[in-house]
Parts: C-alpha cells; sequence; structure tokens
C-alpha cells in the first residue's frame, strides 16, 4: 500500500500468505486493503499458506482462514483458500507479475498459467 508496487488498474488477481505473524496484524493488514480500495479492483484472491503464525497471551479466537473469510465473503470474485503456496510444505512457485487464470469451483481451485 503507498507505494508503486501496488498494481494498477482492475485484472489482476490478489495474492495472500504470510509466515510468523500475528492473526490480529493479518486482520488489520485485511482492513487496510479494504479501506483503500483493493476489494473493488481485484478479479480473485489466491490465500495461501499462513506458516507459523502467532498469537497474544490473549488468544485473537479466529483461525487464519477465518479472519480472511470475514473479510472476502461478501465479494462476487473467486476466491481460492489453502493454496499450496507459501513458505511451508508443499509450496509450489507463482511468477508475480505472471498472467494467471484462477477457476474456483465446489471440489477445489486451479490455478493456471497462462
Amino acid at each position: 500500500m503507498g507505494t508503486n508496487s501496488l498494481p494498477q488498474g482492475n485484472n489482476y488477481l490478489l495474492f495472500l500468505e504470510d509466515v510468523g505473524e500475528y492473526l490480529y496484524n493479518i486482520d488489520r493488514m485485511l482492513h487496510q486493503l479494504k479501506r483503500a480500495g483493493l476489494w473493488q479492483q481485484v478479479k480473485g484472491i489466491i490465500v495461501g499458506g499462513f506458516t507459523d503464525m502467532k498469537d497474544t497471551t490473549i488468544p485473537y479466537g479466529k483461525s487464519i482462514n477465518a479472519i480472511v473469510s470475514e473479510h472476502l465473503h461478501a465479494l462476487n470474485i473467486p476466491v481460492a483458500f489453502d493454496m499450496p503456496i507459501s513458505h511451508g510444505e508443499p509450496n509450489y512457485p507463482v511468477k508475480v507479475g505472471g498472467y494467471y487464470q484462477l477457476h474456483v469451483h465446489e471440489a477445489g481451485a486451479i490455478l493456471q498459467e497462462m
């Protein structure tokens, strides 16, 4: 946010993953993306692995998928959870800035390079 690295326009997929972060920080980051209007710009969201997540002394009370779902539930775009892209295992590569198609259906999701 606030840098030239943020894609311009509205024809891209957003990829989310993290390692070693506090659960409440992920919630805060997703609020920031929403407040910046990012949800209206993306065509789909890929949720990779959130590995080695941390919680506070008083538990946050939500899993990472529950936090992400809460932010994305009202969007009318494909959202693929638990994609094998992360800092853990398995970890499939994704080209940042590459061209992909995302297909999400009841049985799972497919991310296909174009």
